[in-house]
């Protein structure tokens, strides 16, 4: 099974995430939620999860902080960077 962590500081962007797919049918399972990359980074040490859907605006590390500081502990560790900014 897959392990997922996600990552956003808006909590609601979490639980909307969490929400939309049926992650048992795709042999995944969220194991995490984090709301700012130093929270997400400690998930990723503790948990060891094979996927961080990760914001790429948070407090703390930002997504692509986080993307590096965890591909340096995980190198096989994948993420889906989001973000709800028009830049």
């Amino acid at each position: 099974m897959i392990k997922v962590i996600l990552a956003d500081d808006e909590p609601k962007v979490c639980h909307l995430i969490s929400q939309l797919a049926d992650w048992e049918r795709f042999d995944m399972q969220l194991v995490g939620e984090a709301h700012n990359g130093i929270a997400a980074m400690a998930l990723i040490e503790q948990l060891r999860p094979d996927l961080v859907i990760s914001d790429i605006k948070m407090p703390g590390y930002d997504g692509l902080m986080l993307l590096k500081a965890a591909r340096t502990l995980m190198p096989e560790i994948e993420f889906v960077i989001i973000s709800g900014y028009r830049q």
